[in-house]
């Protein structure tokens, strides 16, 4: 708890801290993407997937190095790496890959490997981005949801917490490899000698050992349609609850089914769910609080993407140039 309370601490400082620098209106140095650039986004696209980038996908690198900029730059701008033990193991690594052995030990290592500019590595670029992407995910953070925000998510996005059509049955089975030809015949004598008469031990004991057992408890259509085939499957989906079926034959041989519930698809109710919708809430807050960040770190850079295939715009923004 000491941690997250922490955590939650930095962050709300951290917070304040970028919203004083995102205000000042202060402009930063441009960000240009040169034609080189852009020739070795295309480049390193075409290594991976074997083709050339279309135009929509080339905009789509082009505005990812735009933005990992914008975070770079902007977590600079905060230090959030003075205090990053990650970022000081990086900076002492290379430092000392480099002999620098201040007689002070490690706490001068960090100052003069920033003096050196040790600290434009790939690994800490990624270190601060990832930290200045989480500082404007939480940007602006909002309470828990309410109760009527997480009905309206649930109403929304039903879809996916929509619970699917599901059986639970009991079944007699007659292997046609134990009994051969005579299954079906014996399968018809228990069904006359059941009647109307719901499971019992005595009803279980006519049947052959199954390797799932007697019982389907909660079974999808899809589930059924697995393991015993789209026939057999769509005829148990049809009974009706309390009556044994007439003799049905799926692959393994043949079975009596009563259809103890057949419940069809539904919402869950928000308490069994409230974990998962807030959850969801959390994430789509996060979504929309970065990009609002992001929009406001653009207006304080100008940005200037390079090309020599003509496609001056390739970055679409109202603040690229």
């Amino acid at each position: 708890m000491l941690h997250f309370a922490a955590g939650g601490v930095a962050l709300l400082s951290l917070h304040s801290l970028w919203r004083a620098h995102a205000a000042d209106g202060a402009r930063r140095a441009p960000i240009v993407i040169s034609a080189d650039d852009v020739r070795q986004l295309d480049a390193d696209f075409q290594q991976r997937w074997g083709t050339a980038p279309s135009p929509a996908q080339l905009r789509a690198l082009i505005n990812q190095r735009v933005e990992d900029e914008l975070l770079y730059r902007e977590a600079h701008v905060l230090a959030l790496g003075f205090h990053d033990g990650s970022v000081r193991r990086r900076l002492v690594d290379k430092a000392r890959a480099l002999n620098l052995r201040p007689p002070k030990g490690e706490r001068d290592v960090v100052p003069e490997a920033l003096a050196l500019g040790l600290d434009d590595d790939v690994v800490i670029r990624r270190l601060l981005t990832e930290k200045m992407r989480l500082l404007l995910q939480y940007d602006d953070p909002s309470g828990a949801p309410t109760e009527a925000e997480m009905r309206a998510y649930l109403a929304q996005h039903a879809e996916r917490f929509l619970q699917p059509d599901s059986i639970t049955c009991t079944q007699l089975f007659f292997s046609t490899q134990t009994r051969g030809e005579r299954a079906g015949a014996d399968a018809l004598a228990a069904r006359a000698q059941l009647g109307s008469a719901p499971p019992s031990a005595a009803a279980l004991r006519l049947s052959d050992p199954f390797p799932i057992g007697a019982q389907l408890t909660a079974y999808t259509p899809t589930q059924l349609m697995g393991r015993f085939g789209k026939p057999f499957a769509d005829q148990v989906l049809a009974l009706a609850p309390g009556h044994w079926s007439e003799p049905l034959v799926s692959p393994y041989g043949v079975h009596l089914v009563w259809m103890d519930e057949h419940v069809t698809a539904h919402l869950p109710p928000l308490d069994s769910v409230r974990d998962a919708i807030a959850l969801a809430i959390a994430k789509q807050r996060a979504a929309q609080n970065f990009a609002r960040g992001v929009e406001r770190l653009r207006q304080l850079y100008e940005i200037r993407i390079e090309s020599d295939r003509g496609e001056n715009a390739l970055a679409a923004s109202p603040h690229t140039i």
